[in-house]
């Protein structure tokens, strides 16, 4: 009888297959993980107690279980909940600088002068260059930057002060004649502009 149960056992361990369990295993998970029951592991391996040390190596009984079929495998058990969604929200954008208000300083009369004044020396010492934004003024620093507007057509542009003039009564600027043709000015000669000084 003795060997007929020796043959029975070796012949269930030559049919098992081999496990180690890994921390926080229970039989119940292994069993559900082959698809065996929990006694016959328990029977097959002399266990009396679980949970099992983390590294022992254990027998599995034999059976049907396919480890390619990953439906029967225990989902990992979430130790917390997650966190509820919460709707932050984004920042505000940071308010935009606030400009600094442009001074109006003169309206008047605007002049332009061109190809009979190229290439000659201006006020401060430059190459007058009718292609380039510049104007001449009486009294504004040289290379004070002002913007000229069109009271007739609304159109303006920026020039740099670098001469004086002009000198006939009742004129404010004289203008290039790249910034007269900017300002749609250049065909009728003299238009009334008004003048702003920029920072």
């Amino acid at each position: 009888m003795k060997r007929w149960l020796s043959l029975l056992l070796f012949c269930s361990l030559a049919g098992a297959q081999g496990y180690v369990v890994q921390p926080g295993d229970t039989l119940e998970r292994i069993a559900r993980l082959f698809q065996v029951s929990v006694s016959d592991i328990m029977l097959l391996n002399g266990l009396m107690e679980d949970p099992l040390p983390a590294g022992l190596q254990i027998a599995i009984p034999p059976s049907d279980w396919d480890p390619m079929n990953l439906e029967v495998l225990p989902l990992a058990e979430s130790a917390e909940e997650p966190p509820a969604w919460v709707f932050i929200r984004p920042p505000l954008a940071p308010p935009e600088p606030q400009k600094p208000p442009v001074q109006v300083y003169q309206q008047g009369l605007a002049s332009w002068y061109g190809a009979r004044f190229h290439g000659r020396r201006t006020a401060n010492g430059e190459r007058f260059n009718k292609h380039y934004l510049t104007a001449a003024h009486r009294s504004l620093p040289f290379n004070t930057r002002v913007r000229v507007t069109n009271l007739k057509n609304g159109k303006s542009v920026v020039v740099r002060i670098n001469d004086r003039g002009p000198y006939i009564r009742g004129r404010i600027i004289d203008l290039s004649f790249a910034a007269a043709q900017m300002l749609g000015m250049h065909p009728h000669g003299v238009v009334m502009v008004k003048l702003e000084l920029l920072k």
